[in-house]
């Protein structure tokens, strides 16, 4: 069996000392001191406020700003569109352009037959006679500056004189049709004038037995070329010569701005 011992003068000495022991009193709090950490935590609370404010304004002004971009990229989406018809449109209208042009460029080349024929027609002597007239288209050349084609025109026939036969070449090379450089005459000799009696008149005169010397003519070829002109430059001489319809069609376009003289 067990004995607790308990010392009661020790516990009374420690009483006693706890006792004489004084107890100091709390200093009074100075609110005076306390100021700069008060100013400081509203510091640290007043940038942690714009912080938080300034984070949610940079996400705002984010938000906008992307929805901006967006907008302008719809924006941009549909200009591109419209300018992408646009271009189609252009794009059109520059083939029809050039058609148009390629067109009028080909008809205002366009010198008709019956007109040239004409021409030459005023320009023949009545000493002078046609047997023949003949077109050919001549390669173009490296320095013609077009690829267009020359047209020659080949003019056979009789002259009285020699004298006929300049006259007649002289005439053509004051023709706004030709070029003057490239009219020459290609040959011109002396022959028998190729006139044929009609069969009766021919049996006549044999039967009379009368013997008739056809005189002698100067046999000539005569080449040139159509000039560069364009018609709208020929009107008057066209006109003169009867192509009355091409003079009207070309006036009709110049008056449009298909054709500027």
């Amino acid at each position: 069996m067990y004995s607790l011992d308990v010392n009661f003068l020790k516990d009374r000495k420690l009483e006693e000392s706890l006792k004489a022991t004084p107890i100091r009193k709390a200093a009074p709090i100075s609110w005076r001191q306390q100021t700069p950490l008060f100013i400081g935590l509203g510091v640290g609370a007043t940038l942690i406020g714009l912080t938080a404010l300034l984070g949610t304004m940079l996400n705002l002004q984010k938000a906008k700003t992307e929805a901006n971009i967006q907008q302008l990229d719809a924006e941009i989406s549909q200009l591109n569109a419209r300018n992408q018809s646009l271009q189609e449109m252009e794009a059109k209208v520059q083939a029809i352009d050039e058609e148009v042009t390629a067109l009028v460029t080909v008809f205002n080349q366009i010198k008709p037959w019956s007109a040239i024929l004409q021409n030459i027609r005023r320009r023949t002597p009545s000493s002078v006679q046609i047997s023949s007239i003949e077109e050919s288209a001549l390669p173009a050349t490296a320095d013609a500056g077009s690829a267009q084609p020359k047209v020659q025109i080949k003019i056979n026939g009789y002259a009285r004189t020699y004298d006929d036969v300049n006259n007649f070449i002289l005439a053509l090379q004051n023709s706004e049709l030709f070029n003057a450089n490239q009219t020459r005459i290609e040959s011109a000799k002396r022959d028998n004038f190729p006139l044929e009696l009609e069969p009766t008149a021919k049996a006549d005169l044999e039967k009379q037995k009368i013997q008739v010397e056809l005189p002698q003519a100067i046999q000539y070829v005569i080449t040139t070329e159509l000039s560069d002109f364009p018609a709208s430059k020929l009107l008057p001489s066209l006109a003169r010569d009867g192509a009355v319809g091409l003079v009207t069609r070309i006036k009709t376009l110049e008056q449009k701005g298909g054709i500027q003289r």
